[in-house]
């Protein structure tokens, strides 16, 4: 999927969201679900420190589900995704962020590879999260997020051309 350089368009260049895309519109047309990548239970299994004195985890995580959905219930557009155990600790905050639900801590999908080292993931997250965003501002195009599961820990985003 290469950079999106279709002259064919109605709109001219300076009007033209998608023209700076960084991937082809057709990586992100129709009805993708992007899955295990919201904070769930098992997140926060994987990512609440644990006290290396008492044993005992640093926070509570039963419950940290249902706080975590509290936390993005204000935006309709975000959704909870989990946040590194070195942030975690680093900041003192919750073991969750909030991004928009085009995000690419979403659209990257899960890790491939968890060995030692930098992780690699399934998808191109910043090209999709960038071809998502040129997407919501064109006219072309109609993205919706149609759904955030948290008990699979998947995402759903469907983008349908404009007729």
């Amino acid at each position: 999927m290469a950079r999106n350089d279709d002259p064919t368009t109605d709109e001219t260049a300076e009007d033209n969201p998608m023209k700076d895309a960084p991937l082809q519109v057709d990586a992100i047309l129709g009805t993708k679900t992007y899955e295990d990548v919201l904070f769930s239970e098992e997140h926060a299994e994987r990512v609440v420190p644990v006290d290396a004195r008492t044993g005992n985890r640093t926070r509570v995580i039963e419950g940290a589900v249902e706080k975590a959905k509290e936390f993005v219930a204000d935006d309709s557009r975000r959704v909870a995704v989990p946040q590194s155990t070195e942030a975690t600790i680093e900041t003192g905050s919750a073991p969750y962020l909030s991004v928009v639900f085009y995000d690419s801590k979403v659209v990257r999908g899960k890790i491939e590879s968890d060995s030692y080292g930098e992780p690699s993931y399934e998808n191109d997250g910043y090209g999709l999260e960038w071809t998502y965003r040129a997407a919501t501002k064109s006219d072309e195009y109609d993205v919706e997020f149609v759904e955030a599961d948290y008990e699979t820990g998947n995402v759903t985003i469907r983008v349908e051309e404009v007729v």
